[in-house]
């Protein structure tokens, strides 16, 4: 018997309109409330600076939030940025949302894709993979060891130190690679690690082909896998999806129309390099390709719908894509983003509501 689909809700702490960013993160916890209540698994959280692309700086603040506000469901990071802080302040911080959630935090990676946020912290872009496994080593050598030293590029523990607290889950919470090249999904199989997918990435790098390549990276990831001593079923593939249901599937494409569109104009031109025409070194291919959709006009609201980069329309329509996508994909949980752009918080709840009721039991 297959496993239990698994249902997370999103959010990324969008508001356009930053005079109202009190009341738009309450809203965000009433989410998250309601969804617990309702029975979704996992409420799933963002970090991001200097925009109101998303004004979560911190994970593991939010979290701490959130936890207040839901006693079941496990908190996800989607995603940690390895590169933004000391691995040790990372692993400690972590270690302490574990603790304080009881062992409910699963733990999302990656190294950011946003220009302006690596000059705002002066730290160089170009180095982002490489600062991105030293620090995911030295977080994990802080959680499972007693004391350890680290020897590398870009931190350096010259003595032996324990790190504390420790986290509750065994040997660490369970780690998720934010997924796109070809590299992630290397880094992830090597390691034994979870996916975590993202609709709207996959699609600007490989617009509409986005859904056969990435099921072929998956399939190779599995693979890599086994190479590597892994079981693929005891690992999640989870996915990010700019959704909204509503029982008149044109109501729903004319609501979410100006908020999705809001979400990909914002994150491409935060992408556009601001020092030169080339892209980043390490980020050659997703940069080249993420411009081109936005050239080629992969980035409006028909292509967008079209090629399921959101997935919108009526309860059927949208149970239709989803089952589609965890049979490409091997999906272990859907992860639904109900209020990206600014979206009405009321809006908001009525798709976490209809979802639960008449998708969910369908997928």
């Amino acid at each position: 018997m297959s496993k239990r689909t698994k249902w997370g809700v999103f959010s990324l702490s969008q508001y356009p309109d930053q005079t109202n960013r009190v009341d738009a993160l309450e809203a965000d916890m009433k989410l998250f409330e309601l969804a617990e209540a309702l029975g979704y698994d996992t409420a799933w959280l963002a970090e991001h600076l200097f925009s109101t692309y998303g004004i979560a700086t911190s994970v593991q603040v939010i979290a701490a939030s959130v936890l207040q506000r839901v006693k079941r469901m496990r908190i996800g990071s989607a995603v940690c940025v390895v590169p933004f802080n000391h691995p040790l302040r990372t692993a400690a911080d972590y270690a302490l949302v574990d603790c304080l959630s009881r062992g409910r935090l699963n733990f999302g990676i990656g190294r950011a894709y946003q220009p302006h946020e690596f000059l705002g912290l002066d730290i160089e872009m170009s180095d982002s993979r490489e600062m991105f496994n030293e620090g995911i080593e030295l977080i994990l050598k802080a959680w499972t060891r007693e004391k350890f030293t680290h020897e590398g590029k870009f931190w350096q523990i010259p003595e032996a130190i324990e790190m504390l607290p420790k986290p509750v889950q065994e040997p660490h919470p369970p780690v998720y690679q934010a997924s796109i090249s070809p590299e992630s999904f290397d880094k992830a199989a090597e390691n034994g690690w979870s996916l975590q997918l993202a609709a709207p990435f996959s699609y600007r790098t490989y617009r509409e082909e986005w859904i056969p390549k990435l099921a072929d990276e998956i399939k190779r990831y599995e693979d890599n896998l086994v190479k590597h001593g892994h079981d693929p079923s005891t690992l999640e593939r989870m996915i990010l999806l700019p959704y909204y249901v509503d029982r008149d599937s044109t109501h729903a494409h004319n609501v979410l129309a100006p908020h999705v569109e809001w979400f990909y104009e914002k994150v491409s031109s935060h992408q556009l390099n601001r020092q030169d025409t080339a892209p980043v070194k390490g980020y050659e291919f997703t940069m080249s390709e993420g411009a081109k959709s936005r050239a080629m006009g992969y980035l409006e609201f028909d292509k967008l719908a079209e090629h399921d980069a959101c997935v919108v329309g009526s309860p059927q329509e949208c149970v239709d894509k989803i089952s589609r996508m965890k049979e490409a994909f091997g999906l272990t949980e859907v992860v639904i983003w109900p209020n990206l752009g600014g979206m009405l918080p009321t809006r908001a709840e009525n798709v976490v509501r209809l979802t639960w009721d008449e998708v969910v039991p369908h997928v």
